[in-house]
């Protein structure tokens, strides 16, 4: 490993590229707010039309979105998966950050799902093909974000010729606004519960001790470059209240193991077959229980305010667009947006939503999963809009059996914080609307 590579190492423990949150609107730290286990959404009032969907998704498992092999990182500051520990990790075969071979056939099912589910409720037919443009898809540009679209739309719609697919870079992301790093990394502190450093060593202590075990003693020129004695591991990386450190370093990590475990290798070659004696728990469970590391700082990073609001305003705007476009009875019935876990932490964070789905820690934006936003009409008065949340749990992924209405995913309604909930949680549109628009940043929403 070259100087330059042992630079990215450091990198990794540093903390300094975690852009989360300032000094907005929610004061209470992180760690006071986690959810209890979510409940399927209970059925709607006998009488009630569903007048459509825009679904928010998460791409489908991906290969390491940075270099596995150090020496062909060639400087790359996102940093090289084998300084992690003294063992190669798994390619899973595919280029950096591309969807692999299994998560097509994981999210082609979650597809499946979805036309089942909504031709239950009569937007879309129960056989053959749809209506043309009575549905809708819209990606960026990343290769896994395609392919989640076209893997949902196989899995909807077998055999038909559905083109109305978007794909556009920049849909998501609006204008840097004013975007503030300092601001974003002090907010953070206080988001995490006022110290990283407390939540390492509190209700993130036992998933950094077990995955420390699974990654085992880290190399010698890692320990240098990290300003550690040799021998040193994981779990030594210094943090403190105002640096991430551990937590950080071992958040991509942790998720990796989904990746494995759900790609179908077997359990002796996920986390070196060391998973379960670490964690003792089954493999899948102790996956779960680890990824508590990368659930916390993910959300941290994406849902607290200033992050939410900067960074999240344009794409909240896409749904809400796309939503009123249904209120009023125009266009696609069903809208599908494949987009990244980001994205779907940021919308949470500007709702106030909270989740906690079967198999994973709290907040985790399971792979492949989404956040549908149904459309309701009532007999009388203003439509309402009910959040779903359905993600394959860790062990679906793995065995991908067939979902269906009786054999769902794992499914959370999801009322908004600041919204009177409805029948089902769901939330009246013009309540609706008025948040949305208040937890938005105009300035950050790109001009059409």
């Amino acid at each position: 490993m070259r100087l330059g590579q042992l630079a990215i190492a450091a990198g990794l423990a540093a903390g300094f590229g975690l852009t989360v949150c300032g000094t907005g609107g929610l004061a209470a730290a992180a760690t006071a707010t986690q959810p209890v286990m979510g409940t399927a959404p209970e059925p709607m009032p006998a009488g009630w039309t569903l007048k459509g969907v825009v679904v928010l998704s998460r791409h489908g498992m991906r290969g390491p979105t940075y270099a596995v092999d150090c020496d062909q990182a060639k400087g790359n500051p996102d940093g090289c998966l084998d300084a992690v520990g003294q063992q190669p990790w798994p390619t899973l075969g595919v280029v950096a950050g591309h969807l692999l071979p299994a998560a097509y056939a994981r999210v082609r099912s979650m597809g499946h799902y979805y036309r089942l589910r909504y031709a239950e409720d009569g937007i879309l037919p129960k056989t053959g093909c749809p209506v043309p443009k009575s549905v809708y898809f819209i990606a960026d540009t990343d290769e896994r974000v395609v392919m989640t679209a076209g893997a949902v739309m196989d899995g909807m719609f077998p055999g038909c010729d559905i083109d109305d697919l978007v794909v556009q870079g920049d849909i998501y992301r609006g204008p840097s606004c004013g975007y503030s790093k300092t601001k974003s990394a002090e907010s953070a502190q206080h988001f995490a519960g006022g110290s990283w450093e407390k939540a390492a060593k509190g209700e993130l202590a036992g998933s950094i001790a077990a995955l420390d075990k699974v990654i085992g003693p880290l190399k010698p020129e890692v320990c240098t470059a990290l300003g550690l004695k040799s021998p040193c591991t994981a779990a030594d990386v210094p943090t403190t209240d105002s640096k991430p450190g551990v937590i950080n370093f071992l958040s991509q990590p942790a998720e990796q193991l989904i990746m494995q475990y759900g790609s179908g290798l077997p359990t002796s070659e996920v986390g070196w077959g060391r998973v379960a004696e670490a964690t003792g728990m089954s493999t899948g469970e102790g996956i779960g229980y680890i990824n508590k590391i990368h659930a916390f700082s993910d959300w941290v990073a994406n849902s607290s305010p200033y992050d939410a609001a900067h960074k999240g305003s344009q794409v909240l705007d896409v749904v809400k667009s796309n939503l009123k476009d249904v209120v009023a009875g125009k266009g696609a019935t069903f809208r599908f947006l494949s987009s990244h876990d980001n994205y779907i932490l940021h919308v949470g964070g500007l709702l106030g939503l909270t989740w906690k789905l079967p198999s994973y820690p709290a907040h985790q934006v399971p792979l492949g999963g989404s956040i549908a936003f149904e459309v309701w009409q009532p007999p009388a008065g203003a439509p309402v809009v009910r959040l779903v949340y359905a993600a394959q749990s860790i062990d679906q992924i793995r065995d991908n059996p067939d979902l269906t209405p009786a054999s769902p995913p794992g499914l959370q309604a999801l009322p908004m914080k600041d919204c009177k909930p409805g029948p089902s949680g769901s939330c009246a549109w013009p309540a609706f609307e008025k948040i949305a628009d208040r937890a938005m940043i105009k300035a950050c929403v790109r001009k059409s």
